[in-house]
C-alpha cells in the first residue's frame, strides 16, 4: 500500500509499504478518506521543531472501516468513522477519568503520524490499524462530510475544550483568542468558530497576519492585528493562547487579559522554559490548563455541533485532492484538508 513518508530532511515522499493486519481482537482497519494537516504538522515541515528520524505522515482523519476484529461491537464493515489521533485503551484508570493521553497501558504520548510518540503509522495511507477500535472510534453523523469533519480527531476537539469549560460555566462570555504570530492558525480559527456556535457574544481575535484575520472575522470574530504581543488587552472570562512563542510574551499577554478567576487554555506548543507572569496570576486566581487535549471524550460533541451546522468549517479549510499532498503541503494555507474522493 502507499504512505506518504517525511524524510530526514523534512521532504515528503510517497512510498511502498506492507499493509497492517489486525493484531488484536479490539482493532479495526480502516480506510482514510479525508486528512486534514494538524498546525504541528506544518510547524515541523517549516523547522520549527528538531528534525527526527523518518516517519510516516498524518494523524488527523476520517476513515472508512474495512474490517473488524471480534472484539469490537458497535461498528460494521463500511461505516465511517472519525478517529482520536491518541492512542489510549479507554479502560486504564486515567482513561476512565477522563484523561486518555495520559493512558498508562500504551507508552506516554502514543499517538499516529509523529514519528516520536511510538510506531503507530501515519493516515496518509490506504490502510491504517487502529487499536482499542472502540475507544478510537466516533461514527461520522449523517449529514457531516469527511472534509468538515477531518479535524475533529486532534485540532478541532483542541480548540472546543479551549472554549467550552469556560463558556459553560459563563454563558455568553466574552472571549479573547491570542494567535500571536500563527504557529497553530487552525485551533486558533476553530476556536474563534466554537467559541461563537457555543454562544460567547463577543470573541476578540488578536493575530499578525491579515489573511488569518478575514478568516477568524468570517467566522463571527473581531479581528486585531498586531504585530507584537501587548502586556495585556483587556480582561475577558475565557482567554485562548495559541501562540506557541518561546519568548511567553504571547502567552503572557493572554495570561495577563485573564479576568480574576477567569480561565485560560494554551494550545501553543512550548519546549524548555517559557517564562510565566505568575505574580500577575497569582493576584487574579487565573485557572490555567496546558497540554494536550483528551480528544476521545470532546469528539461526540463536537460531531454533534457539525451535524448541527453550527460551525463553518468550510470557510476554514482548503481542499486539496489525496493524491496531490505534496504539491499543497508546498504553501499550506491556515487549513489543508487532503480529500480522497470529492464527494468527502
Amino acid at each position: 500500500m502507499r504512505q506518504l513518508m517525511v524524510l530526514a530532511n523534512r521532504r515528503l515522499e510517497w512510498r511502498e509499504i506492507a499493509a497492517p493486519r489486525l493484531l488484536q481482537a479490539t482493532d479495526a482497519l480502516v480506510r482514510p478518506v479525508a486528512l486534514s494537516v494538524c498546525d504541528a504538522d506544518v510547524a515541523y515541515l517549516r523547522g520549527a521543531f528538531p528534525l527526527r528520524s523518518e516517519f510516516c505522515f498524518g494523524h488527523e482523519f476520517v476513515a472508512d472501516v474495512i474490517e473488524t476484529g471480534d472484539q469490537v461491537g458497535g461498528f460494521a464493515v463500511g461505516d465511517r468513522v472519525v478517529v482520536a489521533f491518541l492512542i489510549a485503551c479507554g479502560a486504564c484508570d486515567r482513561c476512565r477519568r477522563g484523561f486518555p493521553a495520559a493512558c498508562t497501558v500504551v507508552p506516554q504520548k502514543s499517538a499516529y503520524g509523529f514519528g516520536v510518540f511510538g510506531d503507530w503509522g501515519g493516515a496518509a495511507c490506504d490502510l491504517i490499524r487502529v487499536p482499542y477500535a472502540e475507544t478510537m472510534m466516533v461514527k461520522l453523523p449523517p449529514g457531516v462530510s469527511a472534509v468538515d469533519a477531518a479535524s475533529v480527531g486532534d485540532n478541532l476537539s483542541d480548540a472546543f475544550r479551549c472554549v467550552e469549560e469556560g463558556l459553560r460555566e459563563e454563558p455568553g462570555a466574552p472571549i479573547l483568542i491570542v494567535a500571536g504570530n500563527g504557529a497553530a492558525p487552525s485551533i486558533s480559527l476553530y476556536a474563534a468558530a466554537l467559541a461563537r456556535a457555543l454562544g460567547s457574544e463577543q470573541v476578540d481575535f488578536i493575530d499578525s497576519d491579515p489573511y488569518r484575520l478575514a478568516i477568524a472575522e468570517s467566522v463571527g470574530a473581531n479581528p486585531i492585528e498586531m504585530a507584537e504581543a501587548p502586556s495585556r488587552h483587556g480582561s475577558y472570562p475565557v482567554t485562548v493562547d495559541t501562540s506557541g512563542d518561546p519568548s511567553g510574551r504571547w502567552l503572557s499577554a493572554a495570561l495577563r487579559s485573564t479576568a480574576p478567576y477567569g480561565r485560560c487554555t494554551s494550545c501553543g506548543v512550548y519546549h524548555g522554559a517559557t517564562p510565566l507572569p505568575v505574580g500577575a496570576m497569582y493576584e487574579r486566581g487565573v485557572r490555567f490548563t496546558i497540554g494536550w487535549a483528551n480528544v476521545h471524550a470532546l469528539m461526540p460533541s463536537v460531531l454533534d455541533l457539525l451535524a448541527r451546522k453550527k460551525v463553518p468549517v468550510e470557510r476554514i479549510h482548503t481542499v486539496a485532492p489525496w493524491d496531490e499532498a505534496i504539491d499543497a503541503l508546498e504553501n499550506p494555507p491556515a487549513k489543508l484538508v487532503l480529500a480522497r474522493e470529492a464527494s468527502s
